[in-house]
């Protein structure tokens, strides 16, 4: 009998069980809101709330696909079918992953505000960059850029950062004025490393 006493005292009131329940149902909200997710598999998890896809040197880029001309490589093929599923994407992380190409699929997420595609082995940029009309950072950086779509990028109103630092055609065609730049749009350029440490 004593321990049953026990067990009633140890239960909260229902008062207490109500703002306990509500209160975690609040950061679960708050949590999938602001939602972070690092593979394939997170986003098949949380879905259309992830906002930030980080995936620097991520395992689920290389290509499995067997009927695929790259697999065993970095292949865009997969992520394109995984971006299609976070519309409301802000940050996209793709550095370091050796893609040959960004997917279609990129240039669709019309609230993507940072956009890191450094250390990759891009040659372009296609114009389609332009439909990202709330991209404030675009990392282009350590990529083997050739030229740029510069009507696309000025047609950018949010742009503020642009980073082409170790891309030695493209920066030797804006140096010699082959690829010329308006000046806004140059006034937004990062040329070298340094310069992104202190901005």
């Amino acid at each position: 009998m004593p321990s049953m006493l026990l067990l009633r005292r140890a239960s909260p009131p229902p008062l207490l069980r109500r703002w306990r329940s509500s209160s975690a149902a609040s950061e679960a909200l708050s949590a999938s809101s602001t939602s972070v997710a690092r593979s394939f598999r997170d986003v098949a998890r949380v879905g259309a709330a992830v906002s930030s896809l980080q995936l620097p040197q991520s395992p689920d880029l290389v290509c499995r696909n067997l009927m695929c001309e790259h697999v065993g490589d970095a292949c865009a093929c997969r992520l394109s079918l995984v971006l299609e599923r976070v519309p409301q994407l802000q940050q996209l992380d793709l550095s370091s992953n050796a893609l040959r190409a960004l997917p279609a699929s990129t240039f669709s997420l019309q609230e993507l505000r940072q956009l890191d595609a450094s250390h990759n082995q891009l040659t372009t940029l296609p114009d389609d960059v332009a439909q990202l009309q709330a991209l404030e950072r675009l990392d282009l950086r350590a990529n083997a850029l050739q030229s740029l779509p510069v009507a696309a990028l000025e047609a950018l109103p949010r742009l503020q950062e642009l980073q082409l630092a170790r891309n030695p055609v493209l920066l030797a065609a804006l140096k010699t004025e082959k690829l010329l730049l308006s000046p806004e749009l140059r006034a937004k350029v990062v040329f070298e490393e340094e310069d992104a440490a202190t901005s």
